[in-house]
């Protein structure tokens, strides 16, 4: 099979265990993480590095792409140890247009974000309709959008990470970290 997967990769732990199943399928062209202000960001970079690492260490030469984009995230400001949602109006539909423009590029047919069960309630852009729709925007250029996890909840996430040896101390979920750590407050923290 061709290696025809472009994943989103966040940093957490969703997208971490979507960039091994690529990889398992022998599917992954590359990976793409986006780069811009939040408070977590630090933390999302020092995850996708150590993915690098462990793709390095399965002699994996996947590339791993770092996009800088110029998202306002004015949404975060919830503040820190608050419950509730971290929306990013039009966050994944400006990465999915970025994935799928670097996937054509490439050759790959198909872009992947690690969208599970437990995002469609409070993140609109993580709705299979939505993401529906962000397809047919991609496929004039030969591409197709997929969340391959969609029906997943967050257990069924960490099983599988579990399941094919990813250590769950080095992605990162939280969108609003306090002195460095988890805020354990934010919708991500709460699922897992």
């Amino acid at each position: 099979m061709p290696r025809d997967v472009v994943v989103l990769i966040s940093g957490g732990l969703d997208s971490m265990v979507l960039v091994e199943r690529a990889r398992r399928e022998e599917r992954l062209a590359a990976g793409v993480h986006f780069v811009y202000p939040h408070p977590a960001q630090s933390h999302e970079r020092r995850a996708v590095i150590a993915l690098r690492r462990r793709l390095h260490l399965q002699r994996d030469s996947t590339p791993v792409l770092e996009v800088d984009l110029p998202l306002r995230a004015a949404e975060l400001g919830i503040g820190p140890g608050k419950p509730g949602p971290r929306v990013v109006p039009a966050r994944n539909l400006v990465m999915l247009a970025h994935a799928a423009n670097i996937a054509a590029s490439i050759g790959a047919k198909e872009v992947w974000i690690g969208a599970t069960a437990a995002d469609r309630e409070q993140y609109p852009d993580c709705r299979p309709s939505y993401l529906l729709s962000a397809s047919s925007l991609c496929e004039p250029f030969g591409v197709s959008v997929h969340a391959p996890h969609s029906s997943l909840f967050r257990d069924e996430v960490q099983h599988l990470a579990d399941e094919w040896g990813i250590d769950r101390s080095w992605p990162w979920s939280c969108y609003q970290p306090v002195d460095g750590t988890p805020c354990g407050t934010c919708d991500s923290c709460r699922q897992g």
